[in-house]
């Protein structure tokens, strides 16, 4: 099963909106993003948040059975996207998508990276996407496929270091490398013909897909 979380950040393209939309079995609209999904003629299965940011027109369309509501108030110990991630966990989706988790406030767009590692935590995998990027944390050697949808691969540490790195079939292969948080010899590789392989012993590492 696939959820498909829409935040409050910049707003994506009805575009993207739409090709993720088919890909998945429910939608959440969180806050802001509950008018993101009624601009492009969408409507999430559930809403979540305490509903500041959203237009009384766009709240009326969402008044229907149909639709689960989550309503918070504004003051509250987690973020929006916190708890709809929560929910999503809950009802045990494999795959989670999150858009418009990425804008101007960049204390949300680092909050909303943590919810990568708490889906991990949980066995599901999490991807925030926008028009440029895809991130998703992986805490295992693994196979990268390659996606012509972009141009660049990153390879972040999201922790102390990662011990033994290695990369393989990439334009830069990478040798036994210990990966230090910051530490950004690992920015902008690119694909080659094949998938690229990443090996390392411990660590946690933030794989970005991205183009200009």
């Amino acid at each position: 099963m696939k959820v498909l979380i829409v935040g409050g950040g910049n707003e994506p393209s009805g575009k993207l909106l739409e090709d993720y939309a088919k890909k998945v079995d429910k939608i959440i609209g969180v806050d802001r993003g509950c008018s993101y999904l009624l601009k492009n003629n969408i409507y999430p299965h559930y809403i979540v948040g305490d509903f500041d940011s959203i237009n009384r027109d766009d709240i009326k369309k969402l008044e229907i059975d149909s639709i689960k509501k989550f309503k918070y108030n504004c003051e509250k110990d987690s973020t929006d996207s916190d708890i709809a991630m929560e929910i999503a966990l809950k009802m045990e989706f494999a795959e989670i998508y999150m858009m418009a988790m990425t804008g101007s406030r960049l204390d949300h767009s680092f909050a909303n990276l943590g919810l990568l590692s708490k889906a991990n935590s949980a066995g599901a995998k999490a991807y925030i996407i926008n028009e440029t990027n895809k991130i998703y944390l992986l805490e295992e050697s693994s196979k990268i496929k390659k996606d012509n949808s972009y141009r660049y691969i990153s390879f972040l540490a999201y922790c102390d270091k990662v011990e033994n790195f290695n990369i393989k079939n990439a334009k830069y292969d990478l040798e036994n490398y210990t990966l230090y948080l910051g530490d950004n010899r690992t920015v902008s590789n690119e694909f080659l013909e094949e998938d690229i392989e990443v090996e390392f012993t411990k660590g946690k590492i933030l794989v970005i897909f991205s183009k200009d």
